[in-house]
């Protein structure tokens, strides 16, 4: 029996070039695939792309580059831009300051770079300080990056943290790079205390007071001192102290005081000479003071009184 010949005659040869031309098709399609996934961007990963893994891309560097520039390169590197702005000493105005994420790192394809654009100097307005305190006028100057100086100067007119000049003056228009002082008080300056000693009370107080210091009296017992004469003062002559300090006058209030005797009895004689002994002064009326004897004293005996006072002294008729 004679059977059919498969892949020759006219079937077999149409059968063996239809499977030819599938696979001719079916390379021509795979290859025309592959050239479109390598030339649909240069930064595609096919395989990752096949895989569902993003591409990797690295990022430029933009630093220094105008702003058209900057956004151009990164449209080339299939990323996209995120532009900020702010205020440079260094870079020119228009040309990138920074960059984030920064040159070099590896991002996925499509990621955003965030791009910060020089606007060039920041200018600010001097404030107003003369009068104020420093710390109500500096907050603008610090907020834009202006550094100044300040100098301190002792006042005795102006309180101390107060602005009493400022250099440039108000209302003009600095820059980081620009020089800016403020001349700010320390109040008053501290001054030494005065030697009054031997000076009466009023003399001691005219002194000091006029020397800035605030005084108060304070009598103390002397033996040495007149009474009404300045013993001391404390804080004690020379010391340094501000302003508005108080300064104690201690005042002598002559000998310390002593009991009055009882001097009844007594003939004025014998009294007039006690009290010459204690320094006091006798007042003697009645008899006189040759004859009699002490009826009555005043102050009383057993009063306290001060040397120098004067004891009154009844005497009876000799």
């Amino acid at each position: 029996m004679e059977g059919a010949r498969r892949g020759f005659g006219p079937d077999g040869a149409k059968s063996g070039w239809a499977r030819g031309t599938v696979v001719v098709v079916v390379s021509l399609a795979a290859a025309l695939f592959v050239t479109w996934l390598l030339g649909w961007s240069a930064n595609l990963d096919p395989v990752g792309a096949i895989l569902g893994r993003p591409a990797q891309v690295e990022v430029p560097e933009l630093s220094g580059l105008a702003q058209p520039r900057a956004e151009a390169d990164l449209e080339s590197a299939d990323l996209s831009s995120r532009i900020e702005y702010s205020a440079s000493l260094t870079t020119p105005r228009g040309a990138v300051v920074s960059q984030d994420p920064v040159a070099g790192e590896e991002v996925d394809v499509g990621s955003t770079v965030v791009v910060v654009i020089s606007q060039g100097v920041s200018r600010i307005e001097m404030p107003p300080a003369v009068g104020l305190p420093l710390e109500d006028v500096i907050g603008p100057l610090e907020e834009a990056g202006v550094d100044f100086e300040v100098q301190e100067v002792a006042s005795e007119t102006v309180a101390a943290g107060v602005v009493i000049e400022q250099f440039p003056d108000a209302g003009q228009r600095v820059t980081p790079a620009d020089e800016v002082r403020f001349v700010v008080s320390t109040g008053p300056e501290p001054r030494a205390v005065l030697d009054v000693t031997g000076l009466s009370a009023q003399g001691a107080a005219y002194a000091l007071g006029s020397a800035g210091f605030v005084v108060e009296p304070e009598l103390r017992d002397s033996d040495s001192v007149p009474q009404g004469a300045v013993i001391g003062t404390e804080p004690g002559a020379s010391t340094v102290r501000p302003r508005d300090s108080v300064v104690t006058v201690v005042v002598s209030a002559g000998p310390p005081p002593l009991v009055l005797p009882d001097l009844s009895g007594r003939s004025a004689d014998s009294a007039v000479t006690e009290l010459t002994r204690l320094g006091l002064v006798a007042n003697v009326t009645g008899g006189g003071v040759s004859g009699g004897s002490v009826t009555s004293q005043a102050p009383a005996a057993g009063e306290s009184i001060r040397p120098g006072e004067m004891v009154s002294v009844q005497v009876s008729g000799g």
